[in-house]
């Protein structure tokens, strides 16, 4: 089996779903020639095509999306890799928003040399969450929740480790109570494991990027964080990128995100590069 085939095996398996340009930017050289190879690969039943991917404006012009197949699978196993055993719940659509922003940065620090480690380098087979208990006043009750916090993916630039929440504007800023999934919910979590240092039972340090479609959402869940909570952060980062929510066009790597401000509240702008 040549490199290029395993390890593009490895990374969807890393991934579940990426863009033919994502792979063949990871590999380099050629893009047209890198695209090419896929398709043979996916007539012997080594990768396929996801059908909800279809499901865009422009799917006809738009590279195509693949998810490893049987034959990948076997593969893998062959040269010493179990597969991985992905949520079947998880959207496609929000899987591959968390694949193109990962994967963005693990092409960027490989131009760059720097150390990237995915969350099977970092935790192997884990499970990617906090133990949290957290509390709110709402305006006519007090409310506790003490379900895990569970971020949607986790990577390291050198020693410094990321969470990631990949917001496809699904879910409201707040609700009226801590058993629906919300921003507020999120914000309380993150400075409950925060200050209390739980994450420290699988990583070191923690660094949460919240991205989302919209950068005006971003910044309204910013100012909901400094004028309801009264709260500030050193550690949760914010941006918003239109083309991550575009069913009409679709993103090249996003290997800018290395240089580009995260904005955090009350604190100045985070910038990945200069500070890991």
């Amino acid at each position: 089996m040549e490199a290029f085939n395993l390890d593009t095996f490895k990374a969807l398996d890393r991934y579940r779903y990426l863009r033919s340009n994502f792979i063949a930017a990871y590999h380099g050289g050629s893009q047209q020639h890198r695209k090419r190879d896929l398709g043979p690969l996916r007539r012997k039943g080594f990768l396929s095509l996801p059908k909800a991917q279809e499901d865009s404006k422009n799917y006809r012009y738009s590279p195509r999306v693949y998810e490893l197949g049987s034959k990948g699978k076997v593969e893998l196993l062959a040269n010493g890799t179990t597969p991985a055993n992905w949520r079947e719940s998880r959207q496609f659509w929000h899987q591959l928003m968390v694949a193109d922003i990962v994967m963005s940065f693990e092409i960027a620090c490989k131009q760059r040399g720097l150390r990237f480690r995915h969350r099977t380098d970092i935790i192997g087979t884990e499970p990617l969450q906090f133990p949290s208990s957290i509390s709110h006043q709402f305006s006519k009750h007090m409310e506790h929740y003490d379900g895990a916090l569970q971020p949607d993916e986790l990577f390291a630039i050198n020693n410094t480790h990321f969470v990631l929440e990949a917001d496809r504007q699904r879910e409201p800023i707040t609700r009226p109570t801590l058993n629906a999934s919300s921003y507020l919910r999120k914000i309380l979590q993150y400075r409950a494991v925060l200050k209390s240092g739980s994450y420290k039972d699988l990583i070191p340090n923690m660094m949460v990027l919240n991205v989302t479609i919209n950068p005006t959402h971003a910044k309204n869940i910013q100012t909901f964080m400094l004028e309801e909570l009264r709260m500030s952060s050193s550690a949760l980062l914010f941006k918003g990128i239109e083309i991550l929510g575009s069913r009409e066009s679709y993103p090249q790597p996003l290997i800018h995100l290395l240089d580009e401000p995260f904005q955090r509240v009350g604190h100045p702008d985070f910038i990945i590069s200069k500070e890991t």
